[in-house]
């Protein structure tokens, strides 16, 4: 049999191959609620709260598949594998996923998107969120970098590229940004909009509708692209890959509702759509910053096209504003639930722990709007 510790990165693959047939989460029902596991492909799943499991097993033999392989879950790891222990003994095939939901949080995939200049995606599996490192003839720039920088650093070293700019596209609400930290780290300057970067604690280089910045052989052109935050902001480089933010996603478009001014922020939305990037052609590469489904990813990457977003989007087929008014009021879910903090967080009027850190980030990112049926 399989050793009984599975890594977050073998489970991934197993996942993506369509071999995760049976999963046993001992979390809390909200945990659980808050952070279900998904992938690619369908799978059952069961939920019990491990007090609730724990001293009572046998009661719950029943509830377990004989056939076929049973993964186990918990928040940090060791109850899933006492429980995958006693499994095996029970004469089940089960393994445990290492380090529970908090290594899987924090387990990230790298992939190359082009070559020349050469464009990486840091993709944060468990909560779809996504960042960038871009070099051009041996400069670079990272794009909405994550608070799990070590990822990032790493691969600057390892291609030694000369960071030049740091840039947060927005201010982000449902994950906390680790831009400041690298900028600080590699001596880089660091970009945020004025407009999202009110009250911020912190010193910054304001993102300028129309300037450029220059990389190497590259040309990044700054678009002041409001809508999903009034100070959101796209990056296109080259004329070809457009960075977007939360604004355009690959099944989505970014929600405006969360600074309490949704009216005002949908036709600034509206308008980034319709006339901001009216100019961009069809074959412009969109790379956005969140993904809200595991299954955007192809081929390792997240990405898609203007052409495609103006064909599949639901937004972007109602032309007048009213009507587009009411159907991204009827698209909205729930509010992140820790989103305030978070925002106060970026602003560096917070400092959490790691502890607190890995609170505020629990659940899958809201900032896209839901498909409407």
């Amino acid at each position: 049999m399989e050793d009984i510790i599975i890594s977050p990165q073998e489970f991934k693959k197993k996942l993506d191959n369509n071999e995760v047939r049976f999963v046993f989460d001992l979390r809390s029902e909200d945990d659980f609620k808050d952070g279900k596991v998904e992938g690619r492909y369908e799978f059952q799943t069961l939920n019990l709260p491990q007090e609730d499991f724990v001293g009572e097993e046998d009661k719950h033999i029943d509830k377990f598949p004989k056939d076929i392989p049973i993964i186990t879950i918990c928040a940090h790891g060791d109850s899933s594998r006492y429980t995958a222990e006693w499994l095996r003994e029970k004469g089940f095939n089960a393994r445990s996923l290492e380090g529970g939901i908090d290594l899987w949080s924090e387990y990230y995939e790298t992939s190359k998107i082009s070559d020349n200049p050469a464009i990486y995606q840091f993709y944060r599996v468990a909560r779809g969120c996504i960042s960038y490192l871009i070099n051009s003839n041996g400069e670079g720039i990272v794009i909405d970098a994550m608070r799990h920088i070590d990822v990032i650093l790493k691969k600057i070293n390892e291609i030694n590229v000369k960071v030049k700019y740091v840039i947060d596209t927005h201010l982000q609400a449902d994950h906390i940004s680790g831009g400041r930290e690298i900028a600080q780290r590699i001596g880089a300057k660091y970009f945020i909009n004025p407009h999202d970067a009110k009250n911020a604690n912190y010193k910054y280089e304001e993102l300028k509708n129309g300037d450029k910045l220059h990389i190497g052989n590259s040309v990044i052109e700054i678009i002041h692209s409001p809508g999903h935050t009034p100070g959101s902001t796209s990056l296109l480089l080259d004329g070809k890959y457009l960075f977007t933010g939360d604004l355009i996603m690959k099944t989505s478009i970014g929600r405006p509702d969360l600074g309490g001014a949704s009216e005002e922020w949908t036709k600034m939305l509206f308008d980034t759509l319709f006339k901001k990037y009216a100019h961009l052609s069809d074959d412009t590469i969109i790379l956005p910053t969140h993904a809200s489904s595991i299954r955007e990813q192809e081929l390792g990457i997240v990405m898609t096209t203007m052409g495609k977003a103006r064909k599949e989007l639901d937004l972007y087929q109602i032309k007048e504003f009213g009507d587009f008014f009411k159907q991204v009021s009827s698209s909205l879910p729930p509010n992140p639930e820790r989103y305030q903090e978070i925002r106060k967080v970026n602003l560096g009027l917070l400092n959490p722990d790691e502890k607190k850190a890995k609170e505020l980030e629990i659940g899958k990112n809201l900032c896209g709007m839901s498909k409407n049926k």
